[in-house]
């Protein structure tokens, strides 16, 4: 599960568009117990926070997304153990979904938000939902990509549902990557996550260029292995549970998934039908990351979602 793991966060990180050199962040921090909660901001408008997922990546894979919105105050959350906010040693006794919205908290209140809206990807959405469970006053919308349902049963069938979208050839592939002692670790990763990738694009052309565009002076900081291995060990992690509180949301709730999703369940489905003010978008021809494969289906989507709040 580690290597799906890593192979999500690669492809994520790998999700910034050629042109987000170009786009204007600056970079604040909040004092917190243990160092600072660094986040990132840019523009002018109504504003938007963009949750990452994982869990144990940071933010800067979303602006992939942030960066062809013009027209809003785009945030970007390094939550404390991720990215630039990693003074803490990771720990399962404080390592949670809870602990991250609490970041989120903290950073709406030093930017003085009132309102914002959220858009959440993959782990994403289940921060999403809780921090509008427990703030539904400062949100104005909830925007879900690749949602992962209310809970963490989908990781039992994760790993089935990825093989299955290999080849024999492939899986041969990954047992000869494995046993072979004289490649370097970049070496070894880069033919590793060029054959599971396969499994999260619906054009899985895709997926060698990308790995190619791997921003150097970010690897250091897009992902800690002991932030996610924490989150796993933590004790609820298992019974955790958000959909009592998500389906008594009135607040307008917002879907975008590919039709292709490896993490697809029927329980996108389920939320959509049960909730009070939903929308579920199906984009087709596509896998995890809908703005990369489908960008003017899905931006046309978000925009028109933004446009309504």
């Amino acid at each position: 599960m580690n290597q799906v793991l890593k192979c999500i966060i690669t492809a994520l990180i790998l999700s910034i568009p050629y042109y987000s050199i170009f786009a204007q962040y600056k970079h604040d921090s909040v004092k917190i117990e243990h160092g600072y909660l660094h986040y990132y901001t840019k523009g002018k408008g109504d504003a938007i926070v963009f949750l990452q997922g994982g869990p144990g990546f940071s933010s800067y894979y979303m602006r992939g997304i942030a960066d062809s919105l013009n027209n809003n105050m785009c945030i970007l959350i390094d939550y404390e153990g991720t990215g630039r906010s990693q003074k803490r040693k990771s720990d399962s006794s404080w390592v949670s979904p809870e602990k991250i919205v609490s970041d989120i908290e903290q950073v709406r209140k030093k930017l003085a938000i009132n309102k914002w809206t959220i858009i959440g990807h993959s782990y994403g959405t289940h921060f999403g939902l809780l921090y509008a469970s427990k703030y539904p006053a400062m949100v104005r919308k909830i925007v879900l990509l690749a949602f992962i349902g209310t809970n963490n049963q989908f990781q039992r069938y994760s790993w089935d549902n990825i093989s299955i979208r290999l080849s024999e050839t492939d899986m041969e592939q990954l047992q000869i990557i494995e046993k072979d002692t004289l490649l370097s670790g970049p070496d070894r990763e880069f033919r590793t996550q060029s054959i599971i990738l396969k499994a999260y694009f619906f054009d899985k052309s895709k997926v060698v260029p990308f790995l190619k565009s791997v921003p150097n002076d970010e690897n250091e900081f897009y992902y800690n292995d002991s932030f996610n291995y924490a989150y796993w060990l933590n004790k609820n992690y298992w019974k955790w549970d958000i959909s009592n509180d998500a389906l008594k949301l009135e607040i307008p709730i917002r879907i975008i998934q590919g039709r292709q999703d490896f993490v697809n369940d029927g329980n996108q489905s389920i939320f959509d039908s049960k909730a009070k003010n939903s929308k579920l978008y199906y984009i087709e021809q596509s896998g995890h990351f809908s703005w990369l494969e489908r960008p003017s289906v899905f931006f046309e989507i978000l925009r028109k979602e933004l446009k309504e709040m």
